[in-house]
């Protein structure tokens, strides 16, 4: 029996946190339309206005940029902190915002992401940056091109986009995928688009962005990347898709258990 399996006395990560997550729903049966991944939404990330600022500093981590959460939080209470409003650190900040509300509002009955629901939301991340204006998908390799990865050609980034969604198990073995639960399809997700890399930068940042846009319309809570995230998954980009990630199942049982109803 594979390490990953179980036995009845011993329940899988998944297992335990779907059985924390149903628990919590019963102890909100009373309060919340339990049908809907919008009730969630502020129990996971607070208004939409108002993204968590842990999220928004993990997620520019990923991509090597220096804003601590502290930074991120005075951005988004309408301030600057160590940044001004032409720093791209600030402009960033403020557009992940707006992204991370969009996905609120799309995934909320419970939608999935697609390909060209995550260019809407690299417009509403980037678009203030005049070097994305007019640049929203990749012309050349990626500028944060990962060793190892064989990255599909410019011109067959539109037709990847057109299939990356439910109905084409995102570009996945349909089979598979399916058989997989919803946690491990939003890994598989992350996989698949940061392979195809459609954007001209800020592609595993995207990708991160898309499996929390998954995990979000199944009513599940976003991660936050952390530190050591970042070489996990240019490890993990590089090699064959993930049927697991035992850390993101870990911390999402963990926040899932600490998350006051």
């Amino acid at each position: 029996m594979p390490k990953e399996e179980h036995s009845p006395a011993q329940p899988t990560l998944l297992e335990r946190l779907d059985l924390a997550l149903a628990t919590r729903m019963a102890h909100r049966a009373e309060l919340v339309d339990l049908r809907r991944a919008e009730a969630w939404s502020e129990k996971w990330m607070g208004p939409p206005a108002a993204a968590p600022a842990h999220l928004i500093a993990g997620l520019l981590g990923l991509r090597g940029l220096a804003v601590t959460e502290a930074d991120a939080a005075a951005i988004l209470a309408g301030g600057t902190g160590r940044h001004r409003r032409e720093d791209q650190e600030y402009r960033l900040t403020v557009g992940l915002r707006g992204a991370l509300a969009r996905i609120v509002e799309h995934t909320g009955d419970g939608r999935m992401p697609d390909g060209w629901f995550m260019v809407e939301l690299f417009r509403t991340f980037a678009g203030e940056l005049p070097r994305f204006r007019n640049n929203t998908l990749r012309r050349d390799l990626p500028w944060d091109t990962i060793l190892y990865v064989t990255y599909p050609k410019p011109g067959q980034v539109r037709s990847l986009l057109d299939t990356f969604d439910q109905a084409h198990a995102f570009r996945d073995f349909p089979a598979l995928f399916r058989s997989l639960h919803p946690v491990r399809q939003s890994f598989r997700i992350l996989w698949r688009l940061a392979r195809i890399a459609p954007f001209p930068d800020f592609n595993l940042v995207m990708a991160f962005v898309a499996m929390n846009a998954a995990l979000h319309a199944r009513g599940y809570p976003m991660l936050a990347p952390r530190r050591e995230d970042r070489a996990l998954l240019n490890r993990l980009v590089s090699g064959p898709p993930p049927r697991r990630i035992a850390r993101f199942e870990a911390r999402l049982l963990e926040l899932v258990a600490t998350t006051e109803v």
